[in-house]
């Protein structure tokens, strides 16, 4: 697997690059509306030379052209962005939904940037249909192309290393893409409770029936704060509960000495 410190080098290398480009985004929207067009001019001067070259009878006229050249600009941009965030998120191990998240946000600064200039403006179609829907075109398609991970485990992976049915390049490659594949979030949105009291076995199953469906980890957050806890029955603090309890896939169990059991799952 790779070492620590070219793995700490890819990370700043992979935010470094989204930056610039997040950076070079925001400044173009800080040209006048005439000096953007200026920009987009020369090329849409030269694609309407190139359609009427091709198409004799070319009825598309220049302002339209200008008009498609300026909005695929946005799209080409912020898709360009879209992959190199995929990057990032696989070096920082976010999720896919932060990433959208980000990308949504630098989509609206950006359209937001556009009020500066006296004559632009900022434009929600512009928002969601070309600089978020150039941003989702480019994340996506290197999800569908690179974001795949193997069904093995890294431990069923070691073991037919081990018997030579896989050869340490094919290894490394399953177990890497493991570690970088893109959940859509890390984060648990329910927590699944058991609590089992051996010596009331009508209240464990009245409690198996109360707890039957899975808690909305909003309500589990706000309830712990309120929850006392005897600190011997309990090895860990709330607060570090409270941070289990957000983290996906989890499964904790208290034994308390007075034979009591409580099991949380987050999911």
């Amino acid at each position: 697997m790779l070492t620590e410190k070219t793995s700490n080098r890819n990370k700043y290398i992979s935010l470094s690059i989204t930056i610039i480009i997040t950076l070079f985004i925001f400044s173009m929207s800080l040209f006048s509306g005439t000096e953007s067009g200026e920009m987009s001019s020369g090329l849409s001067v030269n694609v309407k030379s190139l359609l009427d070259s091709v198409f004799v009878n070319n009825t598309i006229p220049l302002s339209t052209i200008h008009t498609i050249v300026r909005k695929g600009a946005h799209v080409f941009e912020y898709m360009v962005l879209g992959i190199s965030y995929f990057f990032t998120a696989r070096e920082w191990r976010l999720s896919i939904l932060k990433v959208l998240v980000l990308g949504l946000l630098t989509a609206t600064i950006d359209e937001l940037l556009q009020n500066i200039p006296l004559d632009r403006a900022a434009s929600a179609v512009d928002i969601f249909l070309y600089d978020f829907g150039g941003f989702i075109l480019g994340f996506g398609l290197l999800l569908l192309i690179f974001n795949k991970r193997t069904k093995m485990t890294d431990l069923e992976v070691l073991n037919k290393l081990q018997s030579k049915e896989l050869s340490p390049r094919k290894a490394y490659k399953y177990i890497y893409n493991n570690e970088k594949y893109l959940r859509f979030t890390n984060n648990a949105h329910f927590v699944k409770l058991k609590i089992i009291i051996p010596d009331e076995k009508k209240v464990t199953k009245f409690l198996s029936v109360l707890f039957f469906l899975p808690i909305p980890l909003v309500i589990f957050n706000i309830a712990i704060p309120f929850i006392k806890f005897d600190d011997k029955d309990m090895p860990i603090s709330k607060t570090e509960l409270l941070k289990i309890v957000n983290s996906k896939g989890v499964k904790v169990k208290v034994n308390a000495h007075t034979k009591e059991k409580i099991i949380i799952k987050t999911i």
